[in-house]
């Protein structure tokens, strides 16, 4: 066994120590016209170029109630604490050590992928809101990326669905990925679409194409740290292409329904990556040390 693998496994282990009922983890082009042929002597048509669609020019903002239908925590009065708040707190100074630590390549380090195993745990709920929290706080530029695209992503909720995005990063090279990001009513927070659906059906970009159309937004971006909605680790290919660009992986799990052997694949699936972290998510535990046990500070049970 290689370092590696036992850190992956102590990782493993102490997470799934705090899921209840962990016991039972039983696996559950249009053809042009035809037109007579040259004579032989003729020199050869040149071949004609479809012309390159204008990079966007607007960019309009997404406002306050389409972040929060999508599900932003609003902050509290100031006479309440949101428990989901502080925790999320927590979480945006741990990912921040990892973006501030010494790294050879500080601009990986500022790209966090957000990930699961399965559909429906969470991530972008935990994506949102550790990117407003960031930006809340003033710590940092903060751009949201939706690579996941799928129906029900950040970008239909977000009513951002024909907007060019990260797709148009990868078939629109020329483009500068700035033109892209669209400003929210939440200061130093910005988003990038998943982009427009190729009009001749062809086929979503691959995982290793959006990851070097990440790595130029970075680039161009050296204040912003970007935060990463991927797809399912287990859904797609695209999660093995995106960990090698990241500094940091979160990988969310719904501590009452993932079993074991989904998280260690999807482990296994982001392992290019030299920073795996496991957050819990949905876990109905209350004990003496978590935040609200000693009072109401007004939180809602959130999923």
């Amino acid at each position: 066994m290689t370092q590696g693998q036992a850190a992956r496994g102590h990782l493993v282990e102490r997470a799934m120590g705090r899921m209840p009922g962990f016991e039972n983890d039983g696996v559950a082009g249009a053809a042009q016209e035809n037109e007579p042929a040259p004579p032989i002597s003729a020199a050869p048509s040149p071949v004609l170029e479809r012309p390159k669609p204008a990079a966007p020019t607007t960019r309009r903002a997404i406002d306050l109630g389409l972040l929060h239908a999508a599900g932003l925590v609003m902050p509290p009065d100031k006479t309440r604490r949101n428990r989901v708040l502080e925790e999320l707190a927590m979480v945006r100074q741990q990912v921040l050590r990892g973006v501030d630590s010494a790294a050879p390549d500080p601009r990986r380090a500022r790209i966090v992928l957000i990930a699961s195993a399965l559909p429906l745990e969470g991530k972008s709920f935990i994506a949102l809101n550790l990117a407003a929290s960031m930006a809340r706080s003033g710590a940092r530029h903060v751009v949201l990326i939706d690579a996941d695209g799928r129906s029900g992503s950040m970008t239909d909720l977000l009513g951002t669905g024909g907007m060019p995005g990260l797709r148009d990063l990868v078939t629109e090279p020329d483009w500068l990925p700035a033109q892209m990001l669209l400003p929210t009513a939440i200061d130093r927070l910005r988003f990038l679409p998943h982009g427009k659906a190729d009009a001749t059906g062809q086929a979503p970009p691959a995982g290793s194409t959006m990851a070097a159309a990440i790595e130029r937004l970075a680039t161009s971006r050296p204040d912003h740290v970007l935060i990463i909605d991927s797809p399912p680790c287990l859904s797609t290919s695209d999660c093995s292409a995106l960990a090698p660009v990241a500094g940091q992986v979160v990988l969310v799990v719904d501590a009452e329904r993932t079993l074991r052997n989904e998280v260690e694949a999807a482990l296994d699936v982001l392992e290019a990556c030299p920073v795996l972290q496991l957050l819990l998510n949905r876990l109905r535990l209350t004990v003496n040390d978590t935040f609200g046990a000693r009072g109401d500070y007004g939180a809602a049970n959130v999923d």
